[in-house]
């Protein structure tokens, strides 16, 4: 629901006049029209000069370089370049009184920048304090930092070297209050266009937050959360005013804890994850209070095989409510790797897309990039810095030329893979690696599909299949909402440990999900797992009322398991298909009774992204070749489509940013309600239009 700002205030003023804070924070936030018809960002600099200089290495030329980001000369180039949003520093966390010559900086090139027409993008720090020049603005501030369990400042993770940048405490209400102060200068004085917060996360333990204030807050979260009864069923007790946050020592490093069973474990990443993202909340809300028009981005990163709710306090789904952009700075260069190893940003691009958000990410350092993020996205996102490089330039104007063929579209995907927060979180070696591994069979088969999130099994009447990857831990809610959905006629892929524990990681007697309730062992004695072993044998397929299920005991990775590190992260060094990815992606199909809209002949470095633009009646099949770093270009490739409701195609064209011009394709009927065509060449990135 988007709200205009009269509207919204409406609803939050009528709600605070009642006393009705519940329904005051209830109030849908806004979104910023104008980010619906895509964004082209592009800047000089986000750091101030005085940070420069602090920060030590500078050239003795810094300061000509800081002038030069922020002039007319580089914006209007950006703009001759097709960019329409100029990103800049606003406030890097040293003071608003320390900063603020250079925060009069940043309003003058904004100004510059909507002289010509474009919007701006102002760079504001989340997470840094400053201390050596905040303190003198603000003696105050030395409470309102984190400390660690011995009371020492906690910095901000970018080493010794600027040891001068403490963070802010989560629960200091008076921190909160000086960011609305940067805020509200960014919306009023700047009239920025969009907020740009960085480092948005919290250190990994034992770097959390052990002052006074979020011992208190931690309490007062579990008593919100566990009535007394409910409280003796969690904990052992009902009285939690004595609950400390969690312990470390050389014996029990935090790193090496591979499974999480413990509640006080447990419930402390839950609460770190929700102070976040009410943080961003209030944030969110005073931001658009001011100006709903103004877009809310965060740089927290996407999905990359790391257990962020247990390292960073983050859980996506929380948060990505209250924004329309975050950032991600994940190395993960789409490319296609001799081991067999498929590396993309696609998991975060597809995030981004279940949460109406777009992403920015780095995509200047090849076309491959460029594609990836134009044709996951929709748009192209975050360009670079001036000045551009020449193919971003070819990609710039490709799709300012099609720019209609991308906005508004839906993802077509009608397959859905659970990414379960307390399966993730409380053993993420196994259930973020089997969900990496059922992603990359998709990825790789090119079988269009969703990520979702715990809260989207309450609705699941978009897809015909619902991949279960070692989603250990689903509450009765949960597994009601997967059997009614089988039931109407749904199909279902489970593997490994699906639906064995709760959602506390209490080992169920027997599997709550249909078709499973004999597929996995009964429980057995405290702290032991199931290991994978004691699953081999019991692969099936089923009916289960009007729908199936197909059952895997384990997605086994191809060859041997790279070792695991600190924090157990599965990052690209995971990503290939699995040894068994032939048989996950016959049972996707199977288990969606041959619905699938779109089938696509190819090598398995070939990737797809498959939309949809209901009112236009066309369907977008977007076609990436991941070899295209240091391979041919891929040749005669087949594509089998559905139409919606039987209909017939009206007509096939091909458009690349690697051609001259545009090309048709003949579809051909290829079975009932099905039409084929080919594909002559795909260089890096072809766009297929259906339309109907």
């Amino acid at each position: 629901m988007d709200l205009s700002r009269r509207d919204f205030l409406a609803v939050v003023a009528a709600a605070a006049g009642t006393g009705n804070k519940s329904a005051a924070a209830a109030a849908p936030l806004p979104r910023a029209r104008w980010i619906d018809n895509g964004i082209i960002n592009a800047g000089g600099s986000h750091e101030p000069y005085s940070f420069i200089v602090r920060r030590g290495g500078q050239p003795l030329d810094a300061r000509a370089h800081y002038e030069r980001a922020q002039s007319e000369e580089v914006i209007r180039r950006l703009r001759d370049n097709g960019v329409e949003v100029f990103h800049t520093h606003l406030y890097k966390g040293a003071g608003m009184a320390h900063e603020k010559s250079e925060m009069e900086d940043a309003r003058r090139s904004a100004e510059i920048a909507h002289g010509l027409g474009m919007r701006v993008d102002s760079y504001i720090q989340w997470n840094t304090l400053m201390y050596e020049t905040f303190f003198v603005e603000e003696p105050r501030a030395k409470d309102w930092i984190q400390r660690d369990s011995l009371g020492r400042p906690i910095l901000l993770t970018y080493g010794y070297q600027q040891g001068f940048r403490y963070k802010p405490c989560f629960s200091s209400s008076e921190y909160m209050n000086y960011l609305k102060k940067v805020v509200q200068f960014a919306i009023e004085e700047v009239k920025t266009d969009l907020l740009h917060f960085d480092n948005f996360d919290q250190n990994p333990e034992p770097e959390s937050c052990r002052c006074h204030r979020c011992v208190r807050d931690f309490r007062d979260f579990l008593r919100s959360k566990y009535p007394p009864e409910r409280s003796k069923e969690r904990f052992g007790f009902d009285n939690v005013d004595y609950v400390n946050p969690p312990e470390w020592n050389t014996g029990n490093p935090p790193q090496k804890l591979e499974i999480i069973y413990d509640p006080v474990i447990q419930e402390w990443i839950d609460f770190r994850c929700q102070q976040m993202a009410d943080w961003l909340k209030e944030i969110a809300t005073f931001a658009k209070s001011l100006n709903p028009e103004v877009v809310v981005e965060v740089n927290p990163h996407g999905i990359t095989g790391g257990n962020r709710a247990w390292e960073a306090g983050l859980d996506h789904a929380r948060f990505l409510k209250y924004t329309e952009v975050f950032w991600t700075e994940e190395e993960n260069r789409p490319n296609y790797l001799p081991s067999g190893h498929l590396v993309s940003t696609i998991r975060s691009y597809k995030l981004a897309r279940t949460f109406r958000n777009t992403l920015f990410t780095y995509t200047e350092d090849h076309p491959l990039s460029t594609a990836e993020g134009l044709a996951f996205n929709q748009t192209i996102g975050f360009a670079g810095v001036d000045p551009l490089v020449p193919h971003m330039l070819r990609y710039i104007d490709f799709y300012r030329k099609h720019r209609e063929l991308y906005t508004g579209t839906e993802d077509a995907g009608n397959v859905a893979v659970l990414r379960s927060f307390p399966s993730i979180t409380y053993h993420n070696s196994r259930a973020q690696l089997s969900s990496i591994l059922a992603e990359q069979t998709l990825i790789q088969t090119r079988i269009p599909f969703d990520l979702i999130f715990d809260e989207h099994l309450n609705d699941l009447s978009k897809y015909r299949v619902l991949v279960l990857p070692d989603s250990l831990c689903l509450s009765d809610g949960q597994l009601a909402a997967v059997r009614k959905f089988v039931e109407q006629g749904g199909g279902l892929v489970a593997a490994g440990q699906a639906g064995a524990y709760d959602e506390w990681r209490r080992l169920r007697p027997k599997s709550g999900l249909p078709g499973l309730e004999t597929a996995q062992p009964a429980a057995r004695p405290y702290q032991q797992d199931i290991r994978p072993e004691e699953l081999k044998g019991r692969e099936f397929r089923t009916t289960f009322g009007k729908g199936r299920v197909a059952y895997f005991p384990e997605i086994q990775y191809d060859g041997r398991l790279p070792v695991m590190r600190d924090y157990f992260r599965m990052g690209s060094r995971f990503w290939k298909l699995p040894a068994n990815w032939e048989q996950i992606a016959n049972a996707v199909h199977w288990a969606a009774f041959e619905d699938i809209p779109v089938e696509i002949d190819g090598p398995v470095y070939l990737v797809a992204h498959v939309v949809r633009q209901a009112a236009q009646r066309r369907m977008m099949i977007h076609l990436l070749n991941y070899q295209a770093r240091n391979g041919p270009a891929v040749g005669n490739v087949s594509v089998t489509f559905r139409l919606p409701d039987g209909r017939k195609p009206s007509g096939v064209e091909l458009f690349s940013p690697d051609a001259t011009s545009r090309t048709q394709a003949a579809a051909t009927p290829s079975g009932p309600d099905r039409w084929r065509f080919i594909v002559p060449t795909i260089r890096v990135y072809t766009m297929a239009v259906v339309t109907h």
